[in-house]
């Protein structure tokens, strides 16, 4: 049986000392919170990006379009070319997996090479009006540093829904105080210049900027919307201190915690830890005009250097109650798990 623990959780879109490391996972439908069946289900899949063996890069590559096999070849230096392939079939299996565990009777199962993909006006990706349709999934992709994150919603109306994900490093050579007159609220930047100490201002820098990103990859906009049109108020939330918050569970979510083992290669060592630091119910400000979603924003930490969040907004009922799962597992694992 798997060992419960205690998840550190908030409301709001990359490592060895061991062959093994163990991360929490809210279980959707296992929850004594509410008895009620969850409407719609979150999966983030936190993946540490590195080497896989020659038989399994031809697999990857095999699941690509012919499209995406150019991109990935357009890279010249060989540890870009390889974490374009990684992302790209990663999200192909992340997407048959999530598929094929919330199957009905109606839904066909799809294989990796068969998931098609779609651009936005500015550039989102998303399934095509079809597969949305048919599979109720809708994604987003992150990727920093070692770490990819990939984000997976499914709702009874995919297309109704706005989702993002941001996993970001914190670098400590950037300089982060021009920045914030030009992308931060008056808000935001007051708040943070409050903070005692470079290294509070610096890590509140990248948790505002982690959320910022996934607000406007679920928006669909990306930098054509200006990140001082909203603000994030972390004033009630200690997000810069080393402690944990007691795990709380809103009526948007249910769900139960566990452990599950991740495998690791190589020599690069992880550093997460076991009790994540995960907030919500942070609040958004509309700076410019009247947004009428309903947002659902969320916000944690692996490790100091690196901080994750994700934005979800709806504009009916399609979701209901939420159920989050949060797991981390290997590439090899899930190349070769399909």
């Amino acid at each position: 049986m798997p060992t419960k623990f205690s998840l550190n959780l908030w409301n709001y879109g990359n490592h060895n000392p061991s062959r093994e490391h163990q991360m929490g996972t809210l279980i959707p439908g296992q929850s004594d919170v509410s008895s009620a069946e969850p409407m719609g289900n979150i999966a983030l899949f936190f993946i540490p990006l590195g080497g896989i063996s020659a038989e399994l890069q031809a697999q990857a590559m095999a699941w690509l379009s012919e499209d995406e096999r150019a991109k990935v070849a357009r890279y010249r230096a060989p540890e870009a070319q390889m974490n374009a392939l990684l992302v790209r079939a990663a999200l192909r299996a992340v997407l048959s997996t999530t598929l094929s565990k919330t199957e009905t009777a109606s839904t066909q199962p799809f294989h990796p090479k068969d998931w098609c993909f779609e651009y936005g006006p500015k550039g989102k990706p998303s399934l095509t009006a079809v597969q949305r349709r048919q599979t109720g999934l809708d994604f987003n992709v992150s990727h920093s540093g070692d770490w990819l994150l990939i984000g997976v919603v499914k709702a009874q109306n995919a297309r109704s829904v706005l989702f993002g994900v941001d996993i970001e490093r914190s670098r400590p050579k950037t300089d982060i105080y021009p920045i914030l007159n030009h992308y931060f609220s008056p808000q935001e930047t007051s708040a943070l210049l409050s903070l005692k100490g470079e290294s509070n201002q610096r890590q509140r820098f990248f948790d505002l900027w982690a959320l910022k990103e996934s607000y406007i990859k679920a928006t669909g906009l990306g930098l054509a919307q200006s990140l001082k049109s909203f603000a994030f108020d972390l004033a009630a939330f200690d997000l810069v201190q080393d402690r944990h918050v007691n795990l709380s569970v809103s009526s948007y979510l249910s769900g139960q915690l566990e452990l599950k083992p991740i495998e690791i290669q190589g020599d690069v060592a992880f550093n997460v830890s076991p009790n994540l630091p995960l907030f919500g119910n942070i609040p958004v400000l509309q700076l410019g005009p009247s947004d009428a979603h309903q947002w659902l924003v969320y916000f944690g930490r692996l490790n100091d250097e690196y901080r994750f969040a994700f934005s979800l907004a709806v504009n009916d009922s399609t979701l209901g109650k939420l159920a989050l799962s949060m797991q981390m597992l290997s590439v090899d694992t899930l190349l070769s798990g399909i």
